[in-house]
């Protein structure tokens, strides 16, 4: 067996043992909000035990993809959810699913292949320190972002019946999933192609922004926003959980990812002069 292979049967067994576990306090709290807040806080604490013991915090990048599923899959199922806008949504959530997750497996490489941000924070600080950065930050953190973005689905699986004021939102859900797969297929060749070179992808939607997979993965946490909007407007506030996911993207993963490319790549420079760093907009004109 590959080294890639048993990676990824130990990133099974671990979410399989992860979800179980969440799963018992989910089936006695009796609010779904709280129930689906101890499902999601129970299996990232599971992940986090063993990335103490196996020193690979990328064995929880997965979760981020995975969670929204079975979080929503458990609650249509305890509280008997399977109205017609719960499968639409459902059925758009693991399409979404399925992508991203796919995605992170083409590109996984085995246990110990830490992703670089995390092997940044690991090199930067003592033992104690990246534990509690690992704890909070890189796990904790996206845990009760996704949380927030999906409390707005919560909301949309309980309601019976169909609502035709869900479909703009799946629409947008789905544009973002088209603007990622669009995003890391491209990328994915002009690697392929560009091996070694140091060169900046600057192909197909890359050209016309330089985190077009950023903007999808925006795009599709603010169609579950637009679903539920449309569904229950007198309640809009209690679908603001996306802004989350927004604000970490802008505050944290885009300055992250600029720096990291200014560091390798020396073209990145003239390509960041003339591109948009987030939305699709048509290249500067260079002065």
């Amino acid at each position: 067996m590959s080294e890639k292979a048993k990676g990824l049967l130990v990133n099974l067994l671990l979410y399989a043992a992860a979800f179980a576990v969440g799963l018992v306090p989910f089936a006695f709290i009796e609010n779904i909000f709280l129930a689906e807040a101890a499902l999601t806080a129970v299996a990232t604490l599971v992940i986090y035990v063993v990335t103490c013991f196996v020193p690979d915090t990328s064995l929880y990048d997965p979760y981020w993809s995975v969670a929204p599923v079975v979080m929503l899959l458990a609650g249509m199922v305890k509280y008997n959810m399977f109205s017609a806008n719960a499968w639409v949504l459902f059925a758009a959530v693991c399409i979404w699913s399925v992508r991203l997750t796919g995605n992170w497996a083409v590109t996984y490489k085995g246990l110990l292949h830490e992703d670089w941000r995390y092997r940044m924070y690991r090199e930067k600080n003592g033992k104690f320190m990246f534990a509690l950065i690992n704890f909070i930050g890189l796990q904790y953190v996206p845990t009760i972002v996704v949380y927030a973005g999906l409390v707005a689905g919560f909301f949309i699986i309980a309601v019976p019946g169909f609502s035709p004021w869900i479909i703009p939102g799946i629409c947008v859900m789905m544009l973002g999933v088209s603007l990622e797969f669009f995003a890391d297929r491209a990328i994915h060749r002009f690697l392929r192609e560009n091996k070694g070179s140091g060169k900046t992808c600057d192909i197909s939607i890359w050209k016309y922004s330089r985190h077009p997979n950023y903007l999808g993965e925006m795009t599709f946490w603010t169609g579950i926003f637009i679903a539920f909007l449309g569904m229950m407007p007198e309640k809009w506030y209690f679908g603001l959980g996306f802004l989350l996911i927004i604000a970490l993207f802008l505050s944290v993963s885009v300055p992250m990812m600029e720096r990291h490319n200014m560091e390798r790549r020396t073209d990145y420079g003239d390509y960041k002069r003339r591109t948009s760093v987030l939305l699709l907009l048509p290249n500067k004109t260079k002065t």
